[in-house]
């Protein structure tokens, strides 16, 4: 799906909605409502380890069962429950949604209201997700619940991630200049997990890349460098500390990834770090 788009619903018989749960998936940066473009973000339940991407004219709400994102008096709104918790009551079903697998039932017992109810099965949780609308809402409301729920996301709690520098190597198997090497991108790890700006220039060959990569101190995520993958020679001066590592998002979203530390010798002999993608 590319930036900007909502993700198509599609009719086939027995269709998923939720197909891509998993920490991490596509970002979903817009929804087409009313004929416009409203910029999306993601929003955490509360209590459980779950999310959607939720239009920024949407308000977030809690009540006794859960939470749920909506608009408007009559409210039109998605909510996420947990599923044990609560036990619908209706009676009826549409045809327009009976092809998806995690649909229920419809409830029409609140003559200003039109409820509909969806599963999904999770590794530790079991949850109800309820669409709401009034009839002059129904038709454009539920077009945008049905993108609105293919964007599910599995989040994690950052006190349940332990960021740091955990890398083991045998140093023995380094020459003086892959160790000097490893030190220089070690010292930008460390400061990447302090969050300690100053040190993190001090790593670096210029104040300029500072500035140009100071997301990786300032921008919400944490790392957790795991692995010494290698360390590449690209010609006499310069050297890759390839690491693998894992980082988790302010959106609770991890990602696993590798970075190469590319590591040059500057005019005065020093080995500092000249970027690192």
């Amino acid at each position: 799906m590319s930036a900007g788009q909502s993700p198509e619903v599609s009719r086939s018989p027995q269709t998923s909605l939720i197909v891509e749960v998993k920490s991490g998936g596509s970002v979903i940066q817009a929804y087409t409502f009313n004929d416009k473009m409203e910029n999306a973000v993601f929003r955490k339940h509360t209590s459980l380890p779950y999310g959607v991407y939720v239009p920024e004219f949407m308000d977030q709400r809690e009540f006794s069962e859960g939470v749920e994102w909506g608009y408007g008096e009559p409210r039109n709104s998605f909510a996420i429950m947990e599923g044990s918790m609560v036990q619908p009551d209706f009676q009826e079903t549409d045809p327009d949604l009976a092809a998806y697998k995690e649909y229920l039932g419809t409830d029409r017992s609140d003559p200003m209201m039109e409820y509909d109810y969806f599963s999904f099965h999770g590794e530790s949780h079991e949850l109800l997700i309820r669409f709401a609308y009034t009839s002059e809402e129904k038709a454009k409301a539920r077009k945008l619940f049905l993108a609105m729920i293919t964007s599910l996301r599995e989040t994690h709690a950052s006190d349940d991630f332990k960021a740091g520098v955990f890398l083991t190597y045998d140093e023995s198997a380094l020459d003086e200049i892959q160790k000097a090497v490893l030190q220089c991108a070690l010292a930008s790890m460390d400061a990447i997990i302090a969050k300690d700006a100053k040190a993190f220039a001090k790593s670096l060959e210029s104040q300029g890349l500072a500035v140009a990569i100071s997301f990786l101190i300032d921008g919400g995520r944490l790392y957790r460098f795991e692995k010494l993958e290698s360390i590449t020679a690209l010609d006499e001066k310069r050297y890759n500390v390839n690491v693998a590592y894992r980082a988790l998002s302010e959106e609770g979203f991890l990602f696993n990834s590798v970075y190469a530390f590319t590591v040059r010798k500057n005019k005065a002999g020093e080995w500092k770090v000249a970027n690192i993608d």
